[in-house]
């Protein structure tokens, strides 16, 4: 015993010795932040443990178990961190829509079901004022309109500027106001202008192909065929919200609907996603969800999204509702709600709000619960919010609650997942669906060394959506800090307005020509 401290002692007096000779000690790194005794999951690594994260220049530079210091220090005790959730499916491309996404935990929102036109306007209107990172697809609906009438989709943010080139509120959205010939097919000439327009859109940035079949009830399946192909050239992802359900007295009519763009994926080898699959499938979400699952097993680059509520949204002028809505859905009347006022229409006033006002918001409770919890706890299926943009203050509030109401409901409360599991379909899932074809989501989604610092830091305890249908625009409960690329979006659950961190995420094509 003796020996072995004379030993130590020696030990140490040689290293002290050795570091005084050369004037030099241990290096320490100087960090920006450090937070230090949270719970952090990285979805990735499968990480699941108390950890210090420091952060430096806008990235994660170190996750340890030591305690770790820098020019500020947070105490996260208690609190879990976690990568910021990445929303691929977010309409609410303005700043409004951001500070609620923001409160509830997001650090990146796409719109990546319908898109937009032109791609090189839609990012430089929103760069240098964006508080959370932004992208979207080229929407197949605004360059079908081109082809077909030289007419040009209005940007949200010049609707809610009064712009004089915006059609108007909701209905611009989702094309209740475009011209009618739109329900016609594309002529030869219209389809090969539709062709180039997506190339040229690809090569300048967007993130892919976003189709909203519905709402364009006269495009063929010949020409969502063509879409495909073309996307399939550089492999970028097609997000799809799928047909109008056909009246048809076979079962299975949302599943059919489905399977055409499913078969599109596979004949072309273009990627894939569903976009909001259990209101896509109705009593049809296990099958279609199967579906996914079962293409994934043989190799298929093939994937879905839901958002965790039993209502869509949409305005009552959709092509949703034409003729025969009610069978289709096997919903009636007073299953729709009139945002305006939150009353539940009938009949009568069903027919004079479509008239009269088509481009007014509602909400359709229409969705089967067990559809959605199925989706939800799928592994194959990850979480998106399909928010609506802010225009009246009484949309859906899966604009300002679902990743909250996933913590909170879905695992905590319902216990349909784990904490790990409801993270990895939040961040990792959208993230890898997305960085082949755009390597900056490389760096998202997880919390490892090099990583973009985009995080969020929440309450497991009490995380939770506030938004209601008749009170929407609130925030969630239990998230304490978000950071957007190393910076404060919300610090001790207060949101930073002097901020804009947030940048526009392009392609591969796009960077390429850029470097």
């Amino acid at each position: 015993m003796v020996c072995s401290r004379i030993k130590k002692i020696l030990y140490a007096a040689v290293a002290l010795a050795g570091t005084v000779a050369c004037g030099c000690s241990s290096p320490t790194e100087n960090y920006d932040v450090v937070f230090i005794g949270g719970r952090v999951i990285d979805p990735e690594t499968n990480l699941d443990g108390v950890r210090s994260v420091a952060i430096k220049d806008g990235r994660i530079a170190k996750v340890a178990k030591e305690p770790l210091t820098g020019d500020e220090t947070i105490d996260i005790s208690g609190l879990v961190l976690a990568p910021g959730f990445i929303d691929l499916h977010a309409h609410g491309q303005h700043r409004v829509a951001q500070e609620l996404q923001a409160q509830d935990g997001v650090t990146t929102a796409m719109e990546m079901e319908l898109g937009a036109y032109p791609i090189q306007e839609f990012y430089e209107k929103r760069e240098g004022n964006a508080l959370i990172h932004f992208g979207a697809t080229v929407s197949h609906k605004c360059i079908r309109l081109k082809a077909q009438h030289d007419v040009t989709c209005p940007d949200p943010i010049d609707i809610l500027e009064g712009k004089p080139n915006a059609i108007g509120a909701l209905g611009a959205m989702f094309a209740t106001q475009f011209p009618k010939p739109e329900n016609r097919p594309l002529n030869s000439a219209e389809l090969q202008k539709l062709r180039e327009l997506t190339q040229s859109e690809l090569n300048h940035g967007a993130l892919g192909l976003g189709l909203g079949i519905e709402y364009v009830p006269g495009a063929s399946r010949a020409e969502i065929y063509s879409i495909f192909v073309e996307a399939s050239k550089v492999k970028a992802p097609v997000f799809v919200h799928v047909r109008r359900r056909p009246l048809d007295d076979a079962p299975g009519v949302p599943m059919a609907v489905a399977q055409e763009v499913i078969a599109n994926a596979a004949a072309t080898g273009a990627p894939l996603q569903l976009v909001h699959v259990a209101s896509t499938g109705l009593s049809d979400t296990k099958d279609i969800v199967d579906l996914i699952a079962q293409a994934q097993k043989q190799g298929l680059d093939i994937t879905a999204e839901v958002y965790p509520y039993t209502a869509g949204g949409n305005t009552i002028g959709t092509n949703m509702l034409s003729e025969g809505w009610r069978e289709r859905f096997n919903a009636d009347y007073s299953d729709i709600a009139w945002i305006a006022t939150g009353e539940r229409l009938t009949a009568a006033t069903f027919a004079k709000y479509r008239e009269e006002q088509p481009d007014g918001g509602i909400i359709l409770h229409v969705i089967p619960e067990d559809g959605v919890d199925y989706a939800i706890a799928h592994p194959a299926v990850s979480i998106a919010s399909d928010g609506l943009v802010w225009m009246t203050g009484k949309e859906h509030p899966r604009g300002a609650g679902s990743f909250a109401r996933v913590l909170g409901k879905y695992v905590r409360e319902d216990e349909l997942l784990s904490l790990p599991q409801a993270i990895r379909k939040m961040t990792l899932m959208p993230a890898q669906r997305m960085q082949d074809f755009a390597p900056a989501f490389a760096k998202k989604g997880r919390i490892q060394k090099g990583a973009d610092a985009d995080i969020t830091i929440f309450d497991p305890k009490t995380v939770k959506d506030r938004a209601t249908f008749t009170d929407p625009m609130q925030p969630s409960k239990g998230i304490q800090h978000v950071m957007v690329g190393g910076t404060f979006v919300v610090r001790d659950g207060i949101l930073a307005t002097d901020v804009n961190p947030g940048h526009g995420i392009k392609n591969r094509l796009a960077t390429a020509v850029n470097d």
